[in-house]
């Protein structure tokens, strides 16, 4: 019992996930800079085009099949050992098996069908880029293989109550990139983008050792074996198609999104698109995935020990605690995308109008960031009930939603929507998408988990949605006194202006947090005691 009452203390659980945000931050910070030089570099060239499509494919193959799968599927059955270390070794073995097997698998045929998954993937490259594609794609492609090992490391560690090491673990491969780019990369000449591949895939090694390396030491060895006829893996096994497909909503808008641009007229859309996700997700990830990674384990022990009010309670202020982070950045990230573009990517090859498409591509996926927050959070509270096929329906309706939008583009190419630029409007449809998938899950929240959102609750949320708007009407109002154009102003002055206008617009949502954190009534209260997430 002492690990379900992990929560109960309130400095704990507050310590815990700070230091996970913190973490996830180092590693965001060190993607946005990975990303950054690679802007510098070779800005939004054919190479980078070929580069972008070519790393992304591998990853978002690996997203689609096995990413959520292997976190959904694992800690569930792997925490339900209790303390049966040698059944949970076992079956840590038999999983970490079936993972390289698989993943071995989709290496081997990414590397004989590389052409037509390119050709699939960006129909709009031409000969030079599509070449290149191939090629850094055949290199590429083992990445699946050392994510696959990981992500089950991860799932390892989280159940032991092991947080701080698998938030760090993405800083160590960016960190390798980073300095390959920023001190090594001109060393390369003409091969550089090959080395740059090579220096990717060494990276995600080194990240996988990261996990791997500790864990033996510590005594946890993960001895494969190929016992698959056990109850457990045949449980974890049975989950693994509807909690893939669930995990199919990210990936698969990425993977659409990245397409649908190599149609479009604009020049370099694919990269500006990538550049425009990648500022998106490291933004949503330093806010959501801190309490996604910590709650859920908590999540899968209440569930299994039948605690539902303690369950529907966790639930209620998780969703609580990212929403009051959220919402806040979420209008100060819309309104600044001019100036967090320029400041990140405005130098080198990347041009002033590669960074105006970029800022409008990311004002429009910054409002997905709620979304973002609310499917994550609650495809792991399903999971935990073993309720898998709700996130899946969630990330079909989706996925659905993102390419019908984008497709009426490709057929009108943006002519109803002439204000908007082919980027924007692709980008438009992927924000579509979270949120029809955010929408079925709440409904499903609502009417599958007793009690889980209650009038108090809903009181609580929409005073934060006020103030949120508050914050978002704040920060505009400021924007327009600067009168700033970040494509033509300095770094200095562009970090002087975010400065005066999100500090501001914080400060005017901080009441939010008081109301939220003094709750209604005395159930808001036994709430923050028995969970340790003080609203």
């Amino acid at each position: 019992m002492n690990k379900l009452n992990t929560l109960s203390g309130g400095g704990r659980p507050r310590r815990t996930v700070a230091l996970m945000m913190g973490a996830t931050l180092l590693s965001k910070i060190l993607g946005m800079l990975r990303s950054v030089l690679m802007s510098q570099r070779y800005g939004t060239t054919y190479q980078a085009n070929a580069f972008s499509e070519a790393l992304h494919i591998p990853l978002t193959f690996f997203d689609l099949l096995f990413g959520a799968a292997v976190l959904g599927c694992f800690i569930p059955v792997f925490n339900s050992f209790g303390e049966d270390k040698r059944g949970a070794g076992r079956f840590c073995g038999a999983f970490m098996t079936a993972v390289l097997t698989a993943t071995g698998a989709l290496t081997l045929l990414g590397f004989l069908f590389a052409p037509a998954v390119v050709s699939l993937a960006a129909p709009g490259f031409d000969g030079q880029t599509r070449d290149l594609c191939i090629r850094l794609l055949r290199m590429l492609f083992p990445i699946v293989i050392f994510t696959g090992a990981t992500y089950t490391l991860v799932g390892v560690m989280q159940s032991g109550g092991r947080y701080l090491l698998p938030a760090l673990v993405s800083s160590v491969s960016n960190g390798c990139v980073v300095v390959y780019l920023a001190f090594f990369d001109q060393m390369a000449g003409e091969a550089g983008i090959y080395v740059l591949a090579l220096v990717y895939l060494l990276s995600w090694l080194a990240q996988m050792l990261t996990l791997l390396i500790p864990l033996w030491i510590s005594g946890q060895r993960i001895r494969l074996n190929m016992d698959f006829r056990t109850t457990a893996f045949r449980r974890a096994l049975k989950t693994v198609p509807p909690i893939m497909i669930g995990s199919w909503l990210i990936p698969a808008g990425l993977l659409a999104g990245m397409s649908f641009c190599s149609l479009s007229d604009v020049p370099g859309a694919v990269t500006v698109f990538d550049y425009a996700h990648t500022i998106y997700l490291m933004i949503a990830g330093i806010l959501t995935y801190s309490i996604c990674n910590y709650v859920f384990p908590l999540l899968s022990r209440r569930s299994t020990a039948g605690d539902s009010e303690g369950f529907a309670g966790l639930v209620r202020n998780a969703v609580m605690a990212a929403m009051l982070i959220v919402l806040p950045f979420t209008a100060g990230a819309a309104v600044l995308s001019g100036e967090g573009v320029a400041i990140l990517y405005l130098r080198g090859e990347f041009t002033p109008a590669d960074a105006v498409y970029t800022a409008q591509t990311l004002r429009v996926l910054i409002f997905a960031m709620p979304a973002f927050a609310l499917n994550e959070l609650l495809s792991r509270v399903f999971y935990s009930r073993n309720e898998v096929r709700v996130p899946m329906a969630a990330a079909l309706t989706g996925i659905g939603v993102n390419v019908a939008l984008a497709t009426v583009w490709a057929l009108t190419k943006g002519s109803l929507f002439t204000s908007m630029s082919d980027v924007s409007l692709i980008a438009a449809a992927n924000l579509a998408g979270q949120a029809a998938s955010a929408c079925v899950l709440l409904g499903a929240s609502i009417r599958r988990i007793p009690g889980v959102f209650d009038r108090a609750f809903a009181g609580r949320l929409l005073i934060i949605l006020l103030f949120a708007a508050l914050s978002g009407a704040v920060m505009m109002g400021l924007y327009r006194l600067n009168g700033n154009d970040p494509f033509r102003a300095g770094i200095v002055r562009n970090i002087g202006i975010c400065a005066a206008v999100f500090v501001p617009g914080v400060l005017s949502f901080a009441p939010a947090v008081w109301i939220s954190r003094r709750g209604f009534g005395r159930k808001a209260v036994n709430e923050k005691r028995s969970d340790g997430f003080e609203r």
